[in-house]
């Protein structure tokens, strides 16, 4: 296990591949092995640098509130940590959030950035669902899989995938009581993102990506984020649900090595032309 304490906690983090860097961000119920359908795609090009949030479950729970901002400064201390100027920035829901936060407030440090099925902020609808989870997390953890499970993926992944409920309750239910506390605490966090005000702020080449059949952040959310970051692109991933980077690995790997390679023109031809 590869660790680090910064801003008072131990991080979980890993490494892969070699290239540009890259800091793959988790959804709320993601550990760093949840990237491995990725990475082969992405390691073969880039330095892909990987970490469990405060709270996720490799790195370290303490009690009290989790905020997104702690998120934002902690990835800010690993990248320092590991001597990492600038990078690229990829994050999925949970991750994609702390992302565009990370690159509006630290524009210096952000190559280019990809938010994944991701939203500016939370609305009823979303509140509710998101309390529900954090309710079976607290008061029956045992349901807590099959209760994100509709919020999650697609009907047809799970008509494609028998046996996902009882492999991800049986995989949880060897998790310890203050994962599942902590988790509650993610969710908490995450109910209180607003970044409407601070995405115009965001200056690197931006990638937004939405999963057409997505019902927990649907593509309307990921088209608001399109249109408050300057010059951002907007894409869709079809016949995919929110989990889309487990339903289609390999399609948003493809996308974000695309994405990657036209920032990566576009930067040699502004230093080509800079006076």
């Amino acid at each position: 296990m590869t660790a680090a304490f910064l801003n008072g906690v131990e991080l979980h983090y890993e490494e892969r591949g070699v290239g540009a860097p890259l800091a793959l961000l988790n959804g709320i119920l993601m550990s760093v092995g949840s990237w491995g359908p990725l990475l082969p795609a992405l390691s073969a090009r880039c330095r892909c640098i990987l970490h469990d949030f405060r709270g996720q479950l490799r790195s370290e729970k303490r009690s009290g509130e989790i905020h997104l901002d702690e998120h934002v400064e902690d990835l800010l201390a690993l990248l320092d940590h590991l001597a990492v100027d600038r990078c690229h920035v990829v994050g999925t829901s949970y991750g994609g959030e702390v992302g565009m936060l990370f690159a509006a407030r630290h524009p210096e440090r952000v190559l280019s950035l990809t938010v994944i099925a991701s939203v500016a902020h939370v609305e009823a609808r979303l509140r509710e669902q998101t309390d529900a989870w954090a309710g079976a997390a607290l008061e029956d953890p045992a349901r807590l899989y099959r209760t994100m499970l509709p919020d999650t993926f697609s009907p047809a992944f799970l008509e494609r995938s028998p046996g996902l409920a009882e492999t991800g309750e049986a995989l949880l239910g060897r998790f310890p009581k203050e994962f599942f506390t902590a988790f509650a605490g993610l969710v908490r966090a995450f109910q209180r993102l607003d970044a409407r005000a601070e995405l115009p702020r965001i200056s690197c080449p931006t990638l937004v990506l939405s999963a057409a059949d997505d019902t927990l952040k649907p593509p309307s959310y990921g088209r608001e984020i399109a249109a408050l970051v300057p010059g951002a692109r907007f894409a869709l991933v079809p016949g995919a649900g929110h989990a889309v980077v487990v339903e289609k690995p390999e399609e948003v790997a493809s996308r974000v090595l695309e994405f990657l390679g036209t920032t990566a023109v576009a930067v040699r031809r502004a230093v080509r032309v800079a006076p």
